[in-house]
């Protein structure tokens, strides 16, 4: 077998991981995109609350609040280390996504060197092929008759 037949499952086997690895990258970019929408409407709601204004309330009703803007600030900063969290596994798949093409690159680079290297084999064989081929007829036809016994 040729090598740049032998290659090519292991080329397609470097495509399926690179394949895998994108969805992957994919999936993780989705969930950070999910969280830092959370993100988002959490701070918005939090900002909110803290800027609505209330009308004449008792000091019961005062504590209650700031223990909730208490609980939504902590809330907020959960879901930051969420987001911070998923943005470092965006960064890993990423990486592993660069690494997978790399190591497709080089195999195609490989597949392709054989080819060119067969191609050469090939081109050669094919241009002895012809030489032969040319130097019988030339042999032939300089041959002398043999039919006549070698009299014209």
């Amino acid at each position: 077998m040729i090598q740049s037949k032998r290659i090519d499952p292991l080329l397609k086997r470097a495509q399926d991981h690179e394949d895998e690895v994108a969805r992957d990258l994919a999936e993780r970019q989705r969930m950070l995109d999910t969280h830092l929408s959370r993100l988002d409407e959490l701070r918005r709601y939090a900002e909110e609350y803290a800027n609505a204004q209330m009308a004449a309330t008792s000091p019961a009703q005062l504590m209650n609040r700031r223990a909730f803007l208490d609980r939504l600030d902590s809330a907020v900063a959960q879901q930051r280390q969420t987001v911070d969290t998923n943005r470092e596994k965006v960064e890993a798949e990423r990486a592993r996504l660069i690494l997978a093409s790399r190591d497709k690159q080089v195999l195609e680079q490989l597949a392709a060197s054989y080819r060119a290297q067969e191609k050469v084999l090939t081109d050669r064989r094919d241009q002895r092929e012809m030489d032969d081929i040319g130097a019988r007829r030339s042999r032939l036809a300089n041959a002398p008759d043999t039919d006549t016994g070698g009299t014209p």
